[in-house]
């Protein structure tokens, strides 16, 4: 049994502390001092995704203390048009070309994905080791090329769809101010700073953990006629 009388825990809602244990059911008060008798199994598995996801802040955290001054941060363009999920050349084989640009780029570098046809950032990513060549027509890019230069890299995390990603038109970028006029082209990399990077990488972290969030929402109607 996760819960523990007078042990602090969490929900959507807040931070909560354990009053009473009655078997399925236990007695809660929030911060703001009010009450609630909660579902303990539903209650359990919020818990648990919760751990979960400050388990995953701080590892990304730490990541980013490891990987120090010497990272380079970059939009990168494609061609992203949705169709209920993220199909373009190398999404689902995870690696990212770097045609022009494999001598700037190296591994622990971050991407923030942009995508040409939905004109919205809906992706994070790392790269997570050295360059190396292959047939792009392996990764389904449409070429006479039989070799490019590509990285693997990790999403980190993602909207459900890049139409469902974060619009040009809400984000002010420090170091690109002229983005939105900007005529990029796709597989192309455009150099941001990292506090650009960060906000846009927060917003699109925040998109993921809503949609794990909508997994616990018919649990939330649950809780609400527990109460």
């Amino acid at each position: 049994m996760p819960f523990e009388v007078n042990g602090t825990y969490a929900n959507r809602i807040g931070q909560y502390t354990v009053l009473a244990i009655n078997h399925p059911k236990m007695t809660v008060r929030y911060e703001d001092g009010s009450e609630a008798e909660l579902n303990i199994a539903i209650q359990a598995r919020i818990w648990e995704n919760i751990e979960a996801e400050m388990e995953a802040k701080q590892a990304s955290r730490m990541a980013r203390q490891q990987r120090g001054a010497n990272v380079n941060h970059y939009i990168k363009a494609v061609n992203a048009m949705a169709d209920g999920d993220a199909t373009f050349p190398g999404w689902a084989e995870r690696v990212v070309a770097a045609v022009n640009e494999a001598e700037q780029i190296k591994q622990g570098d971050r991407l923030i994905y942009y995508g040409l046809d939905t004109k919205t950032f809906f992706a994070v990513a790392t790269i997570t080791g050295e360059v190396y060549t292959a047939d792009p027509r392996e990764y389904f890019y449409k070429t006479d090329a039989d070799s490019w230069p590509f990285f693997p890299v990790d999403v980190d995390a993602a909207a459900v769809s890049p139409e469902e990603g974060i619009p040009v038109e809400s984000v002010e970028l420090e170091s690109q101010p002229q983005f939105r006029k900007l005529k990029l082209a796709p597989e192309s990399y455009l150099t941001i700073n990292e506090d650009d990077f960060e906000l846009l990488a927060e917003w699109l972290t925040e998109l993921s953990e809503e949609e794990i969030d909508d997994d616990d929402f018919e649990d939330d109607d649950y809780e609400e006629d527990d109460e």
